[in-house]
């Protein structure tokens, strides 16, 4: 169990895609001055089925996105089928990781958005394993909603074990399940703040470097260039990390039922 002073409450954590900041206020009103807002993102996760467990997302760019759904819901785009719906004004914006060297389509714009989805690997402490080399036969805990499925086993012979979601991965972590566990750097710094969590503060920093990248209309509303700009700002994002970070903690917590692996 979680040996820490750390108690959190259920009723007031925010659980999941209903998570919201107090920064959203400009981008709810954009939605709803307009007849929908269509934003994109690579990956949302199937809903859940009745009685199952809530999750919160590991990519905070849904959660960001959840916040300017207004009438339409955040649509699962293909950064490729994406670019082609934002030529198209399908789209309004797309936010998620793009290559540097892509080439945009006209009426297509680019921003990087300050956050961080390179890869983090955290271990315990007391772990024997130094650089992402060691990783070769030895496992690694991943969230089927992240980004860095198949990555550890194609370029370091890791083991890979994917959990449905982030607190599933981090929970076998925990447990002694797995030698490591890799998410987006940004989730996983915030987490480590909690003093729970510094029995796994070991780290591999990244071996590659990786920003969100915001793509929308060239000719988008000067409202909606407003909304997303905060919605996106380093501001919000930390108080989404934050509230991200803390609602996959209480998920492990609720489910941890055996003592950590010593």
């Amino acid at each position: 169990m979680f040996n820490s002073p750390w108690r959190p409450r259920a009723g007031t954590l925010i659980i999941g895609l209903g998570m919201a900041v107090a920064l959203t206020a400009p981008l709810q009103a954009f939605a709803q001055d307009t007849e929908g807002w269509r934003l994109g993102v690579a990956q949302v996760p199937a809903a859940p089925v009745p009685g199952a467990k809530p999750r919160t997302p590991v990519r905070i760019e849904l959660l960001a996105a959840q916040t300017t759904q207004g009438s339409a819901p955040v649509q699962a785009v293909a950064l490729d089928r994406a670019l082609e719906q934002l030529r198209d004004g399908i789209l309004d914006a797309w936010v998620g990781v793009v290559p540097a060297d892509l080439a945009l389509p006209d009426g297509v714009s680019r921003r990087d958005v300050d956050w961080s989805a390179s890869p983090l690997a955290i271990l315990r402490t007391d772990t024997d394993i130094h650089d992402w080399t060691a990783l070769a036969g030895r496992t690694v805990c991943l969230s089927a909603d992240g980004r860095h499925v198949g990555e550890l086993s194609a370029r370091y012979a890791a083991i890979e074990q994917v959990y449905p979601a982030a607190a599933d991965a981090l929970l076998a972590l925990r447990t002694g399940q797995c030698d490591a566990a890799v998410e987006d750097e940004g989730f996983l710094r915030e987490l480590l703040k909690y003093p729970e969590w510094r029995k796994f503060s070991a780290q591999l920093a990244p071996y590659r470097q990786e920003k969100l990248t915001q793509l929308r209309r060239t000719d988008l509303p000067a409202a909606g260039r407003d909304a997303l700009r905060q919605a996106l700002s380093p501001a919000a994002l930390r108080q989404t990390a934050r509230e991200q970070a803390k609602a996959i903690a209480f998920e492990v917590y609720l489910d941890q039922t055996v003592p950590d692996c010593h």
